[in-house]
């Protein structure tokens, strides 16, 4: 089976509260810490070995990316399509691309765009709080299916 798995990035602390001036320097919190290790946990579990995570290059998302690297024991690949900027629909076509060459890929994004992807994808609606997670059955890249969510 192709399995691609969206997931948000888990919870940042404000600008003002890190002290940072810009947007994408934002880091996790600990809470936000604390949740994308509870996050990589669950998808040791998922029935996929991970290929490759590929996350948005915003602080907050590499972090979270880095965490789920360290226990899917796979390689990061930033990726500036999934900054939260791009066009979804653009998005989704990056991520079929991206599956054609793996069998099972995580892609580490923001909201509202990771939801509007899933939604895009396949016709389900799911509110992506952080560090929440989508496993989708890419085996029909036309028709991928919702096989999981959790918050």
């Amino acid at each position: 089976m192709k399995t691609l798995i969206l997931v948000r990035h888990a919870h940042a602390l404000g600008a003002l509260e890190a002290g940072v001036q810009k947007d994408a320097l934002r880091p996790l919190s600990p809470q936000g810490l604390e949740k994308a290790a509870h996050t990589a946990k669950r998808l040791q579990n998922a029935s996929c070995r991970t290929e490759r995570i590929l996350h948005s290059p915003l602080l907050r998302a590499a972090q979270t990316a880095d965490i789920l690297s360290g226990a899917l024991n796979a390689p990061l690949q930033p990726c500036a399509e999934l900054n939260g900027m791009h066009d979804d629909q653009a998005v989704c076509d990056f991520l079929i691309q991206q599956m054609q060459e793996a069998n099972c890929l995580v892609a580490v994004g923001h909201n509202p765009n990771i939801a509007v992807v899933l939604h895009l994808l396949t016709g389900q609606t799911r509110h992506f709080s952080p560090g929440s997670f989508a496993i989708l059955d890419m085996q029909n890249a036309q028709e991928p299916q919702l096989m999981s969510f959790e918050e």
